[in-house]
């Protein structure tokens, strides 16, 4: 055992930042660790005939890449990049040791196993931060078992025959690491952010520095006390694989043991026809840029977001609360259909876009079949003769409203009688908003204001779990992943049929549909103005004010119809669904600058207390590299063909290697599989079609400054 030097939080300053002070940590050798003390210490937990010790325990590993470029700064695949790792480090509740190779890995996993009396029937859960990654590299050095993974190289779980279970944090969390410490209670030893070079190249016996030393020390001592934190109120049986898994949890309670709710969801249940054409409906949400101003620096720029968009959609819209049935397509033509949700197959000739917003509706990629004659503006299509998609009621209407065409055909139309969505259902979620907003700039509830809001954030994701996910198994013997080929049919069936099945696909695919009507009808009243618009949120040009007061006071009235608004803690209304003022706290009220390129990639400025920020948001780039880049170089450098040398953009190279040796700056060591993760240049780029588009636009463009 020796002691290392390490920086924990010591207390927070009245803005509520981290104040630390360095202490004096123990770092134990393997065979010292107190494992025996610590087992009988904890609380056991059983699941389904299996022991769990309920105790906090980590892993993390470092690694070093290996790769060269070119003199473009381009990266060589020959010889291809690889990566191995020269230093790991454990923890088992506030005990870390260190270790440099796998050699001693294999020692930590038989010392765990013989003195903690491991086995599959009574097993230690070791969570990992983003396990992915270090499964990439452990995979051959572990005996698998089992593992639940929820794409290929991606799982959620590992199990050894030793009995420990490796489960990602990541998912867990669904945050950074250091975000997460800073999350929960508790937590002192914070994620040490930008102390580490790890463009240095590092081998097993390379030394390491004291801060090198303290990073180490705190990646796995922060998430055990994360760990700690969530043991307060679950134990590691009922500590969900993922974030939204508590959030289920919570909705699961709502309606467990009410027959009613059950009934209505078997029979709504969804046959492999109709859950085939839900997939095509579905639709996330509506993110785009006015060509017309696209590439332009633009200045005094408004933007506003629409609270809770998605809760609010849940609370105050109508969803398909009955089983699909189809509908003559005469029926449709001849009869009020208002009362029904319908998915239609729908083909348009001569589709036109003819909207006042510059943000086309129609998305290329959710078209079936379309002519070669189209014409797309950045994914959206504004002209094609012959166009053929599957959409909801909702879209149909937008539409109609954004489009001209000379004929319309539909084909397997299925209505469902609309109505609101559970009660239980909408009581969960106003419950976390009702929390949100009560603990909002309470600093004695920030952990249960953090939780209350993420859990109100992940409320949709829970509504638009596939069905049709097929499970990813992991042959060890051949070292290579299997999709299950079940049929659809199949799929479906066991679904409903799973007393954990409580949620309807199909009330997923109209929330996010009933977000983007909330949005376009504000879109329409924006007009010509508009410069961007994500989700739920607009950014534009000139004096809107009163559309937005005019629009809110609309609302308001639907917000308190439905139940949707909570107070705060010093009295005041907040409502769901309404339309906030993203720059009521700049100096100048606006974006100072703001400059797009298209979907997800914009930069802006704004000044807050005198001091003046840069916002990246580029699809692909970091966004602090980003900020950092447009800060030095100024908004208007952002354009078609920059290039970001230290972007954060990192490319991935899987190297499926068995057990081998290697030398490395005259250090052998034992490696196997690995995955270089390396720090690419991003060139910032548009497709062809949309640089024709731009350059139409130009041509035609009125000058475009704005005071």
């Amino acid at each position: 055992m020796r002691m290392i030097k390490v920086d924990i939080v010591d207390h927070f300053d009245n803005r509520g930042k981290p104040v630390y002070k360095t202490v004096e940590e123990k770092v134990y050798k393997i065979e010292e660790l107190p494992l025996l003390r610590k087992m009988l210490e904890c609380k056991d937990s059983t699941k389904r005939g299996v022991n769990y010790l309920n105790i906090p325990c980590a892993f993390d590993i470092e690694t070093t890449n290996i790769f060269h470029k070119n003199n473009k700064g381009e990266i060589i695949t020959d010889p291809a990049p690889f990566a191995f790792m020269y230093h790991w480090q454990f923890c088992i509740d506030d005990c870390v040791c260190f270790g440099r190779t796998w050699n001693e890995f294999m020692v930590l996993i038989r010392t765990l196993q013989e003195r903690m009396n491991l086995s599959l029937k009574n097993r230690l859960v070791v969570y990992v931060h983003n396990l992915s990654f270090e499964w990439a590299f452990m995979n051959r050095f572990i005996n698998y078992e089992e593992g639940f993974f929820k794409d290929e190289r991606k799982p959620l779980k590992i199990l050894t025959s030793e009995g420990i279970e490796f489960r990602c944090s990541y998912a867990l969390s669904n945050m950074s690491l250091s975000k997460f410490c800073k999350n929960e209670i508790g937590v002192t030893h914070y994620k040490l952010v930008d102390t580490y070079d790890y463009g240095k190249l590092r081998t097993p016996i390379t030394p390491l520095s004291e801060t090198e030393e303290a990073y180490c020390y705190n990646d796995v001592r922060g998430l055990c006390e994360c760990i700690r934190s969530m043991l307060m109120h679950d134990t590691i049986t009922t500590i969900p694989l993922t974030s939204t898994g508590f959030v289920r949890r919570d909705l699961r309670s709502a309606v467990t043991g009410d027959k009613k709710y059950r009934t209505q969801f078997r029979n709504n249940a969804l046959d492999s026809k109709v859950y085939t054409i839900c997939r095509d409906a579905f639709r996330g949400g509506d993110t785009h840029a006015n060509i017309d101003y696209s590439r332009q620096l633009l200045n005094n720029i408004h933007a506003r977001d629409e609270a809770s968009a998605y809760p609010a959609a849940m609370i105050m819209d109508l969803y398909p609360m009955t089983a699909f049935t189809k509908m003559n397509v005469s029926t449709y033509l001849n009869n009020d259909t208002s009362e029904y949700a319908l998915l239609i197959e729908v083909i348009f000739k001569d589709l036109v876009y003819i909207g006042n917003t510059g943000i086309p509706y129609i998305p290329l990629a959710k078209c079936k079949k379309f002519t070669p004659d189209r014409i797309v503006d950045n994914g959206r299509v504004i002209y094609a003769s012959y166009v053929q998609m599957t959409i909801t009621d909702i879209d149909l209407e937008i539409i109609k409203h954004e489009y001209l065409f000379t004929d319309i055909m539909m084909r397997n139309i299925y209505a469902s009688v609309y109505a609101p969505l559970s009660d239980k259902i909408k009581g969960v979620v106003m419950d976390y908003f009702r929390k949100k907003t009560a603990l909002k700039n309470d600093k004695e509830a920030v952990y249960e204001y953090n939780k209350s809001k993420n859990k109100l954030n992940s409320t949709y994701g829970c509504m638009v779990m596939r069905i049709d996910k097929q499970l990813i198994s992991y042959d060890d013997s051949i070292h290579e992943y299997i999709e299950a080929d079940k049929p659809l049919e199949e799929l479906l069936d066991k679904f409903y049929k799973s007393r954990n099945s409580f949620l309807s696909y199909q009330h997923g695919v109209w929330i996010t549909a009933n977000a983007r009507f909330r949005l376009r009808k504000m879109l329409w009243e924006v007009g010509g103005d508009v410069v961007y618009c994500d989700t739920d949120s607009i950014k534009f040009r000139g004096d809107h004010e009163k559309t937005f007061e005019d629009r809110n006071k609309i609302l308001i009235d639907q917000a308190i119809k439905h139940g949707a608004y909570a107070e705060t803690k010093d009295g005041k209304i907040k409502y769901m669904g309404i339309w906030e003022d993203e720059c009521k706290d700049y100096d100048n009220g606006v974006y100072d600058e703001f400059k797009t390129l298209g979907s997800k990639k914009y930069v802006y400025s704004a000044t807050e207390k005198g001091k003046k920020e840069v916002i990246s948001t580029i699809a692909g780039v970091n966004k602090s590299k980003g900020s950092e880049y447009f800060t030095e170089n100024g908004i208007d450098s952002f354009d078609i063909g920059t290039v970001l040398h230290d972007s954060g953009h990192l490319t991935a190279f899987y190297n499926d290697d068995n057990i081998h040796e290697i030398i490395v700056d005259h250090c052998k060591f034992l490696t196997a599989s690995n995955v270089a993760l390396i720090d690419n240049t991003y060139k910032i780029g548009v497709t062809g079609e949309y640089l024709d588009l731009l350059h139409n636009a130009l041509e035609n463009r009125e000058d475009l400054e704005y005071i």
